[in-house]
C-alpha cells in the first residue's frame, strides 16, 4: 500500500513538472519574431467583443531582450478614435506605426507583460454614420497554442518604436472595409471565423507531456494490480 502511494505521489509531481516546463517554454520567447492568434473578448463577460471584427487576426510578436512589443492591425481605423494599453502604471495611446487613409486601416504597437494572461485595452469607438459614440474596455486574449515563429527572423524591435520601414510597417494584409459592417455596429458580433493555426512550437512539449502521463498510468495500473 505504502508503495501505491509512493507511485502516486510521483505521478502528480511528474505532472506537475511537466507544466511547468510548459508554461516556461511559452513564458520566455526567445528573441526574434511571431504570428499569434487572439480574440478581443467583453471587458467583464467571456465573451468576444463587439469590437472584436475590427482588429486584424493574426497579431505579430516582436521580442528582443526579454521584452515583447505587440503589433496589432485595424480595419474601420477612423472608428476607432482611442486606444490605449498599460504602460508604465497607466493608460497610455498606442503607437500607429502605419496607417492608410484609402483603406481606412491602420497598424499599431504597444508592449505587454506576457501572452498567458489577458491584455487590457481602453478604447473609444465612433461611427459619425449612425451616431454612434462609446467608450469600451476589452481585453486581448492571446491563443498560445497559435504562437508560432517566423522563419529567418532572430531580431524583435524596440519597445515603443515609432520606426515605419518595410521590416515593422508591414503587420499582414488587411481587408478593405466593408459598408455591410456599419449597420451592424451597435448589435452583439458572434465570432465566426475559426483560426487555422501554423504549428506551434510547443507542440514537443505537449506530446512529451502526453506520453510521460498516458506512461505514469499504464504504470500505475499495474502496480495496483499487483498489490
Amino acid at each position: 500500500m505504502k508503495q501505491t502511494a509512493r507511485y502516486v505521489t510521483t505521478f502528480f509531481l511528474l505532472v506537475v513538472l511537466l507544466l511547468s516546463v510548459n508554461h516556461q517554454a511559452t513564458a520566455a520567447l526567445e528573441d526574434g519574431e511571431y504570428t499569434i492568434g487572439y480574440t478581443v473578448m467583453h471587458g467583464q463577460e467571456p465573451s468576444a467583443s463587439i469590437a472584436n471584427d475590427y482588429w486584424e487576426k493574426p497579431a505579430k510578436l516582436l521580442v528582443k531582450d526579454g521584452k515583447i512589443t505587440a503589433q496589432m492591425g485595424l480595419n474601420h481605423s477612423s472608428w476607432i478614435v482611442e486606444f490605449q494599453t498599460p504602460r508604465g502604471g497607466s493608460f497610455q495611446n498606442v503607437d500607429v506605426i502605419s496607417s492608410n487613409e484609402g483603406a481606412d486601416t491602420s497598424v499599431t504597437q504597444f508592449p505587454i507583460d506576457g501572452i498567458s494572461e489577458m491584455v487590457e485595452a481602453k478604447i473609444h469607438v465612433i461611427v459619425p454614420d449612425i451616431d454612434y459614440d462609446h467608450n469600451y474596455t476589452v481585453r486581448f486574449d492571446f491563443d498560445e497554442n497559435t504562437l508560432s515563429k517566423v522563419a529567418g527572423v532572430t531580431e524583435g524591435s524596440d519597445e515603443g518604436s515609432n520606426d515605419n520601414d518595410e521590416k515593422n510597417g508591414e503587420l499582414l494584409e488587411t481587408t478593405q472595409p466593408s459598408d455591410d459592417n456599419k449597420q451592424t455596429t451597435d448589435q452583439s458580433v458572434s465570432k465566426t471565423n475559426e483560426s487555422n493555426p501554423q504549428t506551434s512550437d510547443q507542440t514537443p512539449v505537449i506530446l512529451l507531456m502526453s506520453l510521460f502521463i498516458v506512461s505514469a498510468i499504464v504504470l500505475l495500473r499495474k502496480r495496483v494490480l499487483q498489490v
